[in-house]
C-alpha cells in the first residue's frame, strides 16, 4: 500500500506546503533557485525573499534545501516550493523519513488522518500495538 506521506506529515504537523506561484505570498518560507552571474545554481531556503541571509539562507548543494524544508516544517511554518525543486531535491523522501521516524505519534495524534485501510497497514508494517494508542 502506498501512502501520502507528505499529506500525512504536513496534516500531523497542521501546517501548508504551496506549489502554485500564485500562492507566493502566502507562505511564510520561501524555497527556490537563483543564478550568479557567472552561471552556477543557487538554492535559497528564506523568511525574506527580499533581503535573503547570503550566511544562512543560500545554498550550494541542493541537498540541504529538503533539510531545511522540513525543519521548518516541523516549527509550523508554511512553505512555497515550486513543483521541480520539490521533485529535485527529493522532498517525497523527505517526508517519508520523517513519517517514520515519528510513526507512533503521528497515528496516536492524528488517526482520522488514515482510511481504515491505511491505519490496519501502519499497525502492521510499523509494529504499532493497539494498547500503545
Amino acid at each position: 500500500m502506498e501512502l501520502d506521506y507528505k499529506r500525512i506529515v504536513l496534516g500531523y504537523l497542521d501546517t501548508t506546503m504551496y506549489h502554485d506561484m500564485n500562492d507566493w505570498d502566502k507562505a511564510d518560507v520561501k524555497a527556490y533557485t537563483e543564478s550568479t552571474a557567472d552561471g552556477y545554481e543557487l538554492f535559497i531556503v528564506t523568511f525574506d525573499d527580499q533581503n535573503p541571509s547570503i550566511n544562512e539562507d543560500v545554498h550550494y548543494y541542493d541537498s540541504d534545501v529538503a533539510d531545511r524544508v522540513m525543519e521548518h516544517l516541523d516549527q509550523g511554518y508554511s512553505v512555497y516550493i515550486d513543483e521541480y525543486l520539490y521533485d529535485d531535491v527529493y522532498l517525497d523522501d523527505q517526508f517519508e523519513e520523517y513519517f517514520m521516524s515519528h510513526v507512533e505519534d503521528i497515528v496516536d495524534a492524528n488517526p482520522e488522518s488514515f482510511t481504515k485501510e491505511e491505519l490496519v497497514f501502519v499497525k502492521s508494517e510499523y509494529g504499532i500495538d493497539e494498547e500503545e494508542e
